[in-house]
């Protein structure tokens, strides 16, 4: 059955898929000059799969004597629900790292999850509303995930552009179990499912010149990475994943942005099922199923048309709404390998609010696809 709740935000309604919200941001005296926001989303909500939901988000940002974009941000993101499901995460980013110019980044993921999504693996599988009801698709998750970015930049170039090298290190402990024996998941015993630790090593390189990295008007960024895993990392997978992802932005109209994110990854090796490629979630196919497609390569393309619609006490408060396209696909074994056959796709539309501070915006986003529609709420863009 479909999940619906409703999203309160200084009195602004939204749908929202799991929370009903309401936003606190308190700003110091110095924000101006480059001190320290603080961000607070208190969350309460309910749902039939998870029964009543609980938690908060906090976000802080330290401009550190106005360094841009930040000197530091934290984000942490905590709910409970009342059938034993948390989901935590903590991300915290630095730019510079003891004394030295390397931007940090450290995310924790924390999850116990009883409504987690297995569809099978491929791009054309199938899908039942009547099998998603009951209970066909689903099983429970149990995950941590750490990972590590070191980031330094190699050269700078034109108005505010650099090229940055970047390696990355990832530990991951997943416990994916069956909810009874009639389950897709329980049926196809996928590569991956039980007690699984994982870990990574990865390098890459990113290019970049935005206007800004919160509300990026104009310019670029472009990044590619590979991360592999094996039994020099002490893995219990021997696998590699190659990505790749380009962002453009153009401003079309005076607070009129055209955003577009073309990604794709590539795996090699033996991977467990819940890191082969994905696509049907917040950042694509938004519409589809959480974990709608899972496949050994996958490919991403959304398109966005972003303004600022109203704004209040100069522009303190700004009140904003977006128009999407997502299209994509994955490649498996059970797939027809035609690049441009049998892509999937959803659209929707959004709003968006500016709170105190330029840098914390909440976004709200409905998706409609052949299959769902599914509602959307968070903090940021997607890109």
């Amino acid at each position: 059955m479909m999940r619906w709740f409703i999203f309160l935000f200084l009195g602004v309604f939204f749908l929202a898929e799991s929370i009903n919200a309401q936003v606190l941001s308190i700003p110091d005296e110095e924000d101006r000059q480059g001190g320290v926001h603080y961000s607070l989303v208190p969350l309460l909500g309910y749902s039939s799969d998870t029964g009543f939901i609980g938690g908060a988000l906090l976000q802080r940002f330290n401009y550190g004597e106005g360094r841009s974009p930040f000197l530091s941000n934290l984000k942490v993101d905590a709910i409970v629900s009342t059938r034993a499901d948390i989901l935590s995460e903590i991300n915290y980013q630095r730019t510079r790292t003891f004394g030295l110019d390397i931007r940090s980044e450290i995310s924790l993921i924390a999850e116990r999850y009883r409504q987690a999504h297995y569809f099978g693996i491929g791009n054309q599988t199938t899908f039942s509303q009547d099998l998603y009801d009951d209970d066909y698709f689903l099983y429970e998750k149990r995950i941590v995930d750490f990972s590590y970015r070191a980031r330094k930049t190699v050269t700078e170039y034109g108005f505010a552009g650099s090229l940055d090298f970047f390696g990355v290190i990832g530990v991951s402990y997943l416990d994916a179990l069956e909810r009874s024996e009639e389950t897709l998941f329980a049926i196809e015993n996928p590569v991956g499912d039980q007690e699984n630790r994982l870990n990574s090593l990865g390098v890459g390189l990113i290019a970049e010149d935005r206007d800004s990295e919160f509300n990026p008007t104009e310019g670029y960024r472009y990044e590619i990475g590979i991360e592999t895993s094996g039994s020099f990392t002490f893995s219990e997978f021997d696998f590699s994943r190659i990505h790749a992802e380009l962002r453009h932005y153009v401003e079309i109209l005076p607070d009129v942005v055209i955003a577009q994110k073309i990604s794709g990854a590539h795996l090699l090796g033996n991977p467990p099922f819940w890191k082969n490629a994905s696509l049907g979630d917040k950042y694509g196919l938004r519409g589809y199923h959480f974990d709608r497609f899972l496949g050994q390569s996958s490919i991403l393309h959304v398109l966005e048309a972003r303004t600022w619609l109203f704004s209040f006490f100069d522009d303190e408060i700004k009140i904003g709404g977006q128009l999407f396209w997502d299209s994509g696909r994955v490649f498996s074994e059970f797939d027809s390998n035609g690049f441009f056959n049998n892509w999937n796709h959803s659209y929707g539309a959004g709003g968006a609010i500016s709170l105190f501070n330029p840098d914390f915006i909440v976004r709200g986003d409905v998706g409609f696809s052949k299959e769902a529609v599914r509602i959307y709420a968070g903090v940021g863009y997607i890109f």
